[in-house]
């Protein structure tokens, strides 16, 4: 059977979409593990990944406490990273984010302590043309704040918003919402 050029064009089209979407939908963001996993935890000899499937309960919690809606590729599975110590205990976690800026995906990593507090966090990967959020004075800001302080952490900032900025307290916010609902289990559902 021999179909038009249109058709296959319409099929070519078609195809490359779905690819892109299916690629928005899950970002695997942290790109090094084995070599990143001491920039925030020295101390770390190893790591464990730890993959929570998120009920559609939850989900509904979690959106609510954010004020926003999960990104597609976040409303099903929650990923992180424990990290392991000399004696095999976890001394911490790793958490990679990715949140929507202007102009692609921000992706950044953070790290929180035995007790929740935000050890360290720095950006991964950005395509954005304002770099205001990229600078350590910025995400210093966070830094010392945990599960405790999430709704403190969108005034935090007081200089000039932009996507950069906005996207990143949108995306610690989320992240920290997301691990206090799902691995603190703090709302029962």
């Amino acid at each position: 059977m021999k179909y038009p050029y249109s058709y296959i064009s319409f099929l070519i089209l078609l195809f490359s979409a779905v690819t892109v979407f299916s690629q928005e939908e899950f970002v695997c963001v942290w790109r090094n593990p084995e070599r990143n996993m001491t920039r925030i935890f020295p101390d770390a000899r190893d790591y464990r990944t730890v993959d929570l499937r998120i009920s559609g309960e939850k989900r509904e919690i979690i959106e609510e406490r954010l004020g926003s809606e999960l990104l597609r590729g976040q409303r099903t599975q929650y990923p992180y990273y424990e990290m392991i110590g000399e004696e095999g205990q976890v001394i911490g976690y790793t958490i990679a984010a990715a949140q929507r800026g202007q102009f692609g995906v921000i992706e950044f990593v953070f790290g929180l302590d035995t007790n929740f507090i935000i050890r360290d966090i720095y950006i991964q990967r950005t395509r954005e043309r304002n770099t205001e959020f990229r600078r350590r004075e910025f995400l210093e800001l966070f830094i010392g704040k945990g599960i405790n302080d999430v709704d403190l952490i969108e005034d935090l900032y007081d200089g000039e918003s932009s996507h950069g900025t906005d996207a990143v307290i949108l995306g610690l916010r989320k992240e920290l919402i997301t691990f206090d609902e799902l691995v603190l289990n703090r709302t029962e559902t």
